[in-house]
């Protein structure tokens, strides 16, 4: 079988290929990796220029952006199982070749148990060599289908909305309307996108996980972010990032050294 593997982390692609070398010797299965790439440039330029291999594994997050990036260029063919540490893009990976969605860090088990899962699409085919192709691939799509939809029946649901005080009375905020919500503290405020603020019940903590990551980063300690709230981005000292946010925040607003590098890419497909 010829592998693609296109991941920016050389330890995530020594794993990789530790894996490919055991399922190798224990199923007696060759197991060729015929490239190693790190961004979408270069994944674009390759299957432009390749005939398309057996199997790619393919990370989300990649050196320039996000993976999904690539099939906006060229017509991706070949089976995928996409390695990656972020859950929330499941859905948006069964919508190309996709026969799994494997969590860093994953084990031998579950890298195996995607690698037999192909194996048992092709095998289901072999026999017929004049509409084989066809008909796995047509089995391969009504099994990502069925995938899909159990994926998004099982797809978390966030919060989308708030009840908070407002002097004496209590408000309805849409989640779509907080600009952003920030941390002094012990006292998280939610800052509405025409200014207004609201001492949220939960921490910033609670909040990352109630709110939909798609839509909301969590940029530091101190803040949540909505994508349409920012206006502006620039380098800051020591490899950070300096927001400017709409409404405006009363301080410095800044994403962390460590956060910066997926920070990009959610922006960028948010």
């Amino acid at each position: 079988m010829n592998i693609l593997i296109i991941e920016d982390e050389q330890e995530a692609v020594e794993r990789v290929r530790m894996f490919l070398t055991r399922y190798e010797r224990e199923k007696h299965d060759s197991m060729q990796v015929v490239d190693v790439l790190d961004s979408v440039k270069e994944a674009v330029a390759w299957f432009k220029m390749n005939t398309a291999p057996d199997l790619v594994l393919l990370d989300i997050h990649l050196a320039d952006g996000l993976s999904f990036e690539i099939f906006n260029h060229v017509a991706v063919q070949s089976p995928i199982i996409f390695t990656t540490a972020y859950d929330e893009y499941a859905l948006h990976a069964f919508k190309v070749h996709s026969i799994a969605y494997l969590l860093k860090p994953f084990s031998y088990v579950d890298f195996t148990a995607a690698l037999e899962k192909l194996a048992q699409q092709k095998a289901l085919f072999a026999t017929d060599t004049s509409h084989g192709n066809n008909e796995w691939q047509r089995a391969l799509q009504a099994s990502l289908q069925e995938t899909s939809a159990s994926v998004k029946a099982m797809q978390k649901r966030y919060k989308t909305r708030f009840m908070l005080h407002a002097g004496e009375k209590i408000v309805i905020v849409p989640t779509e309307n907080v600009a952003y919500a920030e941390a002094e503290g012990k006292i998280v405020t939610l800052v509405t996108a025409s200014g207004k603020r609201h001492i949220a019940d939960q921490t910033l903590d609670e909040l990352t996980e109630l709110l939909d990551p798609t839509v909301f980063f969590r940029i530091s300690r101190k803040f949540i972010v909505q994508a349409s709230a920012i206006a502006e981005a620039e380098p800051y000292f020591n490899g950070r990032l300096a927001l400017k946010l709409i409404p405006q925040a009363s301080g410095e607003v800044l994403v962390s050294r460590e956060r910066v590098r997926d920070f990009r890419a959610w922006l960028e497909g948010a």
